[in-house]
């Protein structure tokens, strides 16, 4: 299973992008970039995110990257937290990758980037009750902070070990979704049912962007 993260919007595409390959309940890689922008940022979002237009000078567009995903959903299932969002993004670059394997062992491989998993669906659902259901405050309500520290200090770049840096969110919902589906016993087909129980468009869970 892959967790993704992308810091941009539909104005400038994808600027950052992070990719968490989770295997037998680790965390194994992180696959993680800069990306040209495809118009220029504005404030608001440099804000957030951290990165200006000088930042992605001579950086590779985010379609370069064609690949790199079309490897990651051949080999597993995508997630993010409100993947809705990232969903949106990598259709409105790639609508469709080229036929990767089918979920269930009797279907047929369909060239869909889907079905998702999503960590902010699966937490409404299994822990209801929570003020805030974004990922700072979950990651501290789950008591993770300090192995998110730690594998963040492993994986991602200096200075990119902070909310709202594609490749620390991406281990942020990574971990989520292990501390959520913690057994061997929690199936996929049960995974991708609770991701699609709750709708996630109402609140970004991200902040006030969809980045």
């Amino acid at each position: 299973m892959h967790v993704l993260d992308f810091e941009g919007g539909p104005r400038t595409g994808v600027v950052e992008f992070g990719a968490v390959t989770l295997l037998g309940g680790r965390v194994v890689s992180l696959l993680t970039g800069r990306c040209a922008p495809r118009a220029g940022i504005p404030a608001e979002e440099t804000r957030c995110h951290g990165l200006a237009e000088s930042d992605l000078r001579g950086e590779r567009p985010f379609e370069s990257r064609w690949q790199d995903f079309l490897s990651l959903r051949a080999s597993g299932l995508l997630a993010a937290h409100q993947a809705s969002v990232e969903a949106r993004l990598l259709a409105a670059t790639w609508p469709h990758p080229s036929a990767v394997p089918a979920v269930a062992e009797t279907a047929e491989a369909r060239a869909e980037w889907g079905p998702w998993i999503d960590t902010l669906a699966l937490a409404r659902l299994r822990r209801p009750g929570l003020a805030d259901y974004s990922l700072e405050p979950l990651v501290e309500r789950l008591g993770l902070a300090p192995r998110l520290a730690a594998e963040a200090e492993r994986l991602c770049p200096p200075g990119r070990r902070r909310y709202h840096a594609a490749g620390f969110d991406a281990l942020a919902a990574a971990l989520v979704l292990l501390a959520l589906a913690p057994s061997a016993s929690d199936r996929l087909g049960r995974l991708l049912a609770d991701s699609a129980a709750a709708g996630t468009d109402a609140s970004l869970g991200q902040g006030e962007l969809p980045l």
